[in-house]
């Protein structure tokens, strides 16, 4: 009876927070395949960013308009990625490769929370065949901001180009989001990051 009512509070929770906030229908793959062109998404602006979180910012190149990335390292930290890892400080992000969607590899990533907490996860996809390389060298972030990157790791633009960037250049997070189901997905998603964590 308790594990009822506790769901059934929570679904009303959920229902009110999106019944409340202003929704947006997202387009573009950058995001892809965690988030999907059509999928909706709502916004929740001044929440504390987390690691792992999606926020919504204002494009380096086109203050004009609003994408998302995915937050993974912030100010006192270092990002780095070598010989196919990323990693925060000398943390590893967890990966498993998943299978193939099309011309992709897709990816889970894994972010790190202390227990009792259990890490973030979603999905990022790269070209399979040729693959594609990229590499960063460790490199502290930047005071007030965040390292960013795109899920689309080898057709989108993100903090591996423009740099960390600053807190005030980002407009809300993204709580939940709404779209057609597939392999490795839900059609509706709780999205939480998790404290980012020291060594």
């Amino acid at each position: 009876m308790r594990r009822t009512l506790i769901t059934v509070a929570t679904t009303l929770s959920i229902m009110l927070t999106a019944a409340l906030l202003p929704v947006h229908r997202v387009i573009g793959e950058d995001m892809a395949p965690s988030i999907l062109p059509g999928d909706l998404v709502w916004v929740i602006p001044g929440l504390e960013v987390r690691t792992g979180d999606v926020v919504a910012l204002r494009d380096p190149l086109d203050p004009g308009k609003t994408i998302l990335r995915r937050a993974l390292a912030t100010s006192g930290q270092t990002f780095s990625y070598k010989d196919g890892q990323i990693r925060v400080n000398k943390r590893s992000l967890r990966q498993r490769a998943m299978g193939d969607m099309g011309p992709h590899q897709i990816t889970q990533e894994t972010a790190w929370a202390k227990a009792p907490l259990k890490g973030n996860q979603w999905l990022t996809r790269s070209i399979a065949e040729p693959p594609v390389y990229w590499s960063a060298s460790p490199g502290p972030i930047s005071e007030d901001s965040w390292f960013l990157l795109a899920d689309d790791r080898d057709r989108a633009m993100d903090s591996r180009w423009w740099g960390s960037i600053h807190s005030s250049a980002i407009e809300g997070v993204v709580r939940l989001r709404w779209g057609p189901s597939h392999t490795w997905r839900s059609s509706f998603e709780w999205m939480m990051g998790v404290p980012p964590i020291g060594d």
